[in-house]
């Protein structure tokens, strides 16, 4: 029984190690790492890659609950709380730090989308999120009115919270993370004081 369970424990180990190095070689932005990058980069053979995940989607799956922990453990907390002002500038912090630290992993997600239904439903639990967010921090803003106007100013907010959104931004229109975010809290006033 201790052989089996050390056995176990080892597998788990390498299981997280390949997963870990996957998202690593994403972050660096490779964005379709091979079987043999990611295992150089977990320290295994190749075949170690294929004996711990069956497929792609399973090692995509564990990658993105990797990459929930990193990111989420670094943003700061979004407040409901305060000034219009104050909740902007506190969800425009959460947001931009956000955007910055998933953008490699992210653009390589975007290729994978359409062929993994792991990413997709990520993508929808994380669109689900920000929707209950914003709805919660501006909550003042946005209550007696019907709700489809409410839907329609909450779909607004989030597309400007987006990574695509803050993408254009960065690598397009070439803007720094402070130019970006001033931006970003522009739209977003201009979306909330029309919502008072």
């Amino acid at each position: 029984m201790p052989t089996s369970d050390g056995r176990h424990a080892r597998s788990e180990r390498t299981r997280q190690r390949v997963a870990e190095a996957m998202l690593d070689c994403l972050e660096d932005g490779a964005l379709r790492p091979s079987a043999k990058q990611i295992a150089e980069r977990a320290g295994v053979s190749t075949r170690a890659v294929f004996r711990h995940f069956d497929n792609l989607e399973a090692l995509l799956e564990e990658v993105s609950e990797i990459q929930l922990e990193r990111v989420f453990s670094q943003l700061p907390p979004i407040e409901s709380e305060g000034t219009l002002e104050q909740r902007v500038d506190a969800l425009l912090e959460h947001f931009s730090r956000g955007n910055e630290l998933v953008a490699p992993v992210r653009r390589a997600a975007i290729l994978h989308e359409p062929h993994s239904a792991v990413i997709r439903a990520r993508q929808r639990w994380l669109r689900s999120t920000v929707r209950r967010q914003v709805r919660r921090v501006f909550e003042p803003e946005l209550s007696g009115r019907p709700e489809a106007q409410r839907r329609e100013k909450v779909a607004s907010i989030c597309a400007t919270l987006s990574f695509g959104h803050w993408d254009e931004l960065r690598r397009y229109e070439k803007l720094s993370v402070s130019a970006a975010r001033r931006a970003l809290r522009s739209s977003l006033m201009n979306h909330l004081q029309g919502a008072s």
